[in-house]
């Protein structure tokens, strides 16, 4: 039998790896590789996302930069928790455009980039209320639904822009009656997206300490108690309980200081926290670290690198991927107005928001001027693709628990009843959804923001409420 050489590859039996695989310059060579073939291969994915799926970059345009806190455009307030800064000049990043955007407000603390006096001239005055999306969360200033619905309704027009981040109906009423009155408007559009249910009557916050807007009969007196369900007895103590609560006051009580012969009755609308001294919640304001102290050494990559910012995002998402079951969901706000069938807490925050509607029509029937309620839809109430991401993530309710238009079917019926104008925007949406949204977050773009002015102008040019001549 003919020999095997191993001359230049000695197999030793007890360890019958060649030598030449220890050799220390084939390894640097191979980890050299490995590296150079890793760091390709991130360059690739980081200018893939860059391109094709953009993420939050903590820069000096982040509502909280990497360094300070001198982006936050909002201060607090006594009366409606917080507002926008006057006189502020501010940037942000928008992921989805890859682009830096202004934010400008006035010297009355307007998202506007002109100064708007109280005193009317000729013009007809449209004054526009609501939150992120009238503000106009990830658009330039230029891009803003007042400034697109000024273009559309022209020079015999002057639209106004009151929209505030994180606003609810609550907090907008007060701010139509302490400033937007100051204006002379003649037409109020309030903007209604689905969270402003919570965002009105329930205690979670956004930047800061606020009021809280609910009927008599949910007012808690403290360790889970509620008042009697007999309606004299919920009355008796409701008078004696609000006699002795300084921080609650009744809604009639500011919109009609004049008028101290109040009727109380179930339906009445409180505020809680009103007027009180407003603070901070833990995210915001001089307590909160900024992301260089906070993670010192993230902060240097999320400045810069997508690719970083995704795996630093998505991580705990990823991690947290299992099926729950819906009742130990964390509540997003909206998804209890999206069921079929309402809870007594849903049923509450509906009624409460519609009490606040009636108080904005009789406060715009004294004023002479027109008031229309405009309905922006939540991803989920036009997007299939959306509802069916909503589904999975529970293993035990599927499509029958739900109607994702819920809201706009209740608007669309109770809202003529009143006497209340109302424009829904959900067809709109549907039929334009991929261009309706922004692909990184539920605020629309700036096509879906031009797609609603037009809309929006053609309502009211069809309702007789504008007169617009081409």
């Amino acid at each position: 039998m003919e020999e095997i050489s191993t001359t230049n590859n000695e197999i030793n039996l007890e360890n019958p790896i060649p030598k030449k695989f220890f050799n220390r310059k084939d390894l640097k060579k191979n980890l050299l590789i490995l590296g150079i073939t890793i760091l390709v291969v991130m360059i690739f994915f980081e200018i893939g996302l860059r391109l094709f799926y953009p993420q939050k970059l903590y820069d000096d345009c982040y509502e909280y930069s990497y360094k300070n806190l001198s982006n936050l455009e909002v201060e607090l307030d006594s009366h409606f928790g917080w507002k926008l800064i006057p006189n502020y000049t501010g940037c942000r990043y928008q992921p989805d455009t890859n682009k830096i955007i202004s934010k400008i407000h006035n010297s009355n603390g307007l998202r506007m980039s002109k100064e708007i006096s109280y005193e009317k001239g000729n013009k007809k005055r449209v004054l526009l209320l609501g939150d992120s999306f009238v503000y106009g969360f990830g658009l330039n200033d230029s891009e803003t639904i007042a400034v697109k619905l000024q273009e559309d309704l022209g020079e015999n027009y002057e639209v106004i822009n009151m929209g505030v981040d994180g606003y609810g109906t609550g907090q907008e009423i007060l701010q139509f009656y302490e400033e937007g009155l100051k204006y002379d408007p003649d037409i109020v559009l309030l903007f209604f997206y689905p969270n402003d249910f919570s965002d009105t009557s329930s205690w979670d916050k956004a930047f800061s300490d606020k009021p809280i807007f609910q009927s008599i009969k949910r007012i808690n007196l403290g360790s889970g108690k509620t008042f009697q369900t007999s309606p004299d007895e919920i009355l008796a103590q409701a008078k004696t309980f609000l006699e002795s609560q300084s921080k609650i006051i009744l809604l009639q009580q500011i919109v009609e200081p004049s008028n101290l012969n109040f009727v109380l009755n179930n339906e009445t609308v409180i505020i809680e926290n009103y007027p009180t001294k407003m603070t901070w919640n833990n995210k915001y304001g001089p307590s909160k670290n900024p992301l260089s102290k906070e993670h010192p050494t993230s902060s240097i990559f999320l400045r810069f690198s997508h690719l970083y910012s995704l795996i630093f995002h998505k991580l705990s998402a990823i991690e947290n991927a299992m099926k729950v079951k819906y009742s130990q969901r964390i509540s997003d706000a909206i998804d209890i107005f999206i069921e079929k069938e309402y809870s007594n807490n849903a049923q509450n925050l509906i009624f409460a928001v519609f009490k606040l509607f009636d108080e904005f029509k009789e406060l715009s029937e004294k004023n002479d001027l027109k008031f229309i309620v405009i309905g922006i839809p939540e991803k989920r109430g036009v997007s299939e693709e959306y509802q069916k991401k909503f589904l999975n993530l529970y293993s035990d309710v599927d499509e029958s628990y739900f109607d994702f238009r819920k809201i706009d079917e209740i608007f669309n019926d109770e809202l003529p009843k009143r006497n209340i104008n109302y424009i829904s925007l959900y067809d709109l949406a549907d039929e334009n959804f991929d261009k309706f949204y922004f692909k990184t977050d539920p605020h629309w773009n700036p096509d879906g923001v031009k797609m609603s002015a037009d809309y929006i102008t053609e309502e009211l040019k069809r309702k007789g409420i504008v007169q617009v001549y081409e």
